[in-house]
């Protein structure tokens, strides 16, 4: 089993599940300021945007694409088109990978400069990091009229029947579930 491939479809499970929570939102509800390490549920989706675009880049060794700025007002069914594109990019990139591939190295771009990293490792940060921010997306619906998604039902078998129906209503591509 590729455990980085089934990440990559976890996150875009989870990610699915949660904008797709998001979308039912009012505009007031989406930029209302919210505790959490960002200020609104507005902000902290167009952070792990950002950060997924910065890694994704890193992993292609793309340093033009490493120092790009997103826009700051991006509407939420924007937020969602390039967050669904990053991670269908993901998936692609984890399903390549090889055991000699996760153990090279690539450059991120720092403020101190280029830093070498491990593919795994880089890999091990950005799945950490969505489930770190999604996680408070998820408190910050819970103060809203929008119920949060339930994230947590995708590895195992006895889940299979609710992933099943989140391939409908979500559009997951059938290549793409946890095999």
């Amino acid at each position: 089993m590729n455990y980085f491939l089934a990440q990559a479809q976890n996150n875009q499970w989870a990610n699915r599940r949660l904008l797709s929570a998001c979308l039912a939102l009012s505009y007031e509800e989406y930029v209302a300021m919210r505790t959490g390490f960002f200020p609104s549920i507005e902000r902290t989706l167009l952070h792990i945007l950002d950060v997924d675009q910065f890694y994704l880049a890193a992993l292609n060794s793309d340093f033009e694409a490493q120092n790009q700025v997103l826009l700051e007002n991006m509407s939420l069914e924007q937020i969602v088109r390039l967050q669904s594109a990053l991670d269908d990019k993901l998936i692609a990139f984890c399903e390549r990978l090889d055991q000699p591939a996760l153990s090279q190295r690539v450059g991120v771009a720092r403020p101190q400069g280029i830093v070498m990293e491990h593919i795994d490792r880089l890999l091990l940060h950005v799945f950490q990091h969505q489930i770190h921010h999604r996680g408070q997306v998820h408190t910050m619906l819970s103060g809203t009229r929008v119920a949060p998604p339930q994230l947590d039902e995708f590895y195992l078998d006895g889940d299979a029947e609710l992933r099943e129906s989140d391939e409908v209503q979500l559009t997951f591509p059938s290549n793409s579930m946890l095999r």
